[in-house]
């Protein structure tokens, strides 16, 4: 049986879906694609009706081009307001032959999540770090192994319940269910690094339209995270700014021409204003020093993020996000940063762009999930042309629930986490 999953990624920039299946450690990209984001700004939902019709437009050219409908999405929210905690749970295995089976790991996770939050915030990841039974210590998911106790430290994503909100809201009015949420530095995280990175240390520098998110792994955590309000916006309009033209135009040169190697610039004119009946021309080259400018710029912004966990020591430091698309971006951050800098684009076919990072690591986390939770309900059948199987898609919750639109909000955040990591057993 095929886990076939659909990844929604709503931003400020862009809109982005990616469905796929994960096979051994790989993803086989079934439909990828990304269209403007009109409705959003510095992650805050500012024009709903606007949202949901762009939702909408993916899921219905997603469900034309592969022939079903899609009815449930996994889905990647902005890290804006995210906190992170880390917690653990204890509990008895309840196995007559104390085997650990998937519902004590379970039932450990949802004892990991009773510490007091603020009132405006609510749970929306709780991931297993490690595991503690009677004997050993593990980081694989201990299921078959024997113990009479289980432990597990966990780290718990919360974020402000507002935003959480009406995110689920505009996936249910666009016409489909929510069947996981996690945060983009996370997701990013599972695509772009190894896990030894995760263990020994590891900086993801997630650069977006209006803001860049600065986040550090170790020991399997997400330890600290951090939001810097610069980003490719930044990058545009110090383009329009230096060379008086509109933003439009200037995002234009941006994507066809730009780059932070001065070296390669060409000579050849790109544009030509007029002033005074005196034309004053633009290189390749021109535009290059320009956004090497604006890049130091934003990159020491991002360092004074990045100065709070400073402790001496090198750490893997991996730029991603459609902001950091630019060629040689990396070696500009390496010489701010004083540090080892690279980029991280996917080499997965379908999906060979740096805004699909987070789709691609949200795969990697459902993939996760599932080995917690074992064999799913599946929410849709694609009919198989080689032969008379079918190819199911799955979802993370244990039993369906039918979406009642008179529901309050907080019954919609039960049916999505809730139904995995309620308190009730």
């Amino acid at each position: 049986m095929k886990n076939i999953y659909a990844v929604l990624d709503i931003g400020s920039a862009t809109v982005k879906m990616l469905v796929g299946e994960v096979v051994s450690a790989n993803i086989n990209v079934l439909f990828a694609k990304k269209i403007t984001s009109h409705g959003i700004r510095k992650g805050q939902i500012e024009n709903m009706p606007v949202v949901v019709s762009e939702i909408k437009q993916l899921v219905d050219e997603a469900s034309k081009a592969l022939g079903a409908t899609i009815s449930k999405v996994a889905l990647c929210i902005p890290s804006f307001h995210a906190c992170i905690y880390q917690s653990d749970g204890i509990t008895k295995v309840n196995s007559p032959l104390d085997q650990i089976t998937s519902e004590d790991i379970v039932r450990a996770l949802k004892l990991s999540k009773r510490f007091a939050l603020k009132e405006d915030e609510e749970v929306i990841s709780v991931i297993p770090a490690m595991f503690y039974l009677d004997t050993k210590s593990m980081k694989d998911i201990p299921i078959g192994e024997k113990s009479a106790s289980l432990k597990v430290e966990s780290l718990v994503i919360t974020t402000k319940k507002k935003l959480l909100y009406s995110y689920i809201n505009a996936v249910e009015k666009a016409g489909v269910e929510v069947l996981d949420i996690t945060i983009n530095a996370y997701a990013c995280a599972k695509e772009a690094f190894d896990a030894v990175y995760l263990q020994e240390g590891a900086i993801l520098i997630d650069i977006g339209y209006r803001s860049s998110t600065v986040a550090f792994f170790e020991d399997g955590y997400l330890k600290y995270i951090a939001q810097a309000h610069v980003g490719g916006y930044d990058l545009t309009r110090k383009i329009a700014t230096s060379w008086q033209i509109p933003m439009d135009k200037a995002e234009l040169y941006k994507v066809k021409y730009g780059t932070c190697d001065l070296h390669i610039g060409d000579e050849d004119v790109i544009h030509t204003t007029s002033q005074n009946d005196i034309e004053k021309h633009f290189t390749q080259k021109d535009l290059a020093q320009v956004l090497t400018d604006g890049v130091q710029e934003i990159m020491e912004i991002i360092k004074t993020k990045i100065e709070v966990i400073n402790d001496g020591r090198s750490y893997e430091t991996v730029i991603v996000g459609g902001g950091g698309e630019l060629p040689a971006i990396d070696e500009v951050a390496t010489q701010v940063l004083n540090s080892a800098v690279r980029t991280y684009r996917p080499d997965t076919i379908g999906a060979r762009d740096m805004s699909f990072v987070s789709c691609l690591g949200m795969m990697y986390y459902l993939n996760d999930r599932l080995k917690i939770f074992g064999q799913m309900d599946s929410s849709l059948v694609l009919p198989d042309i080689s032969n008379t199987m079918s190819i199911r898609f799955k979802g993370l919750t244990k039993t369906k629930t039918a979406y009642n639109s008179d529901t309050k909000k907080k019954g919609k955040l039960t049916k999505v986490i809730e139904n995995l990591f309620s308190e009730e057993d």
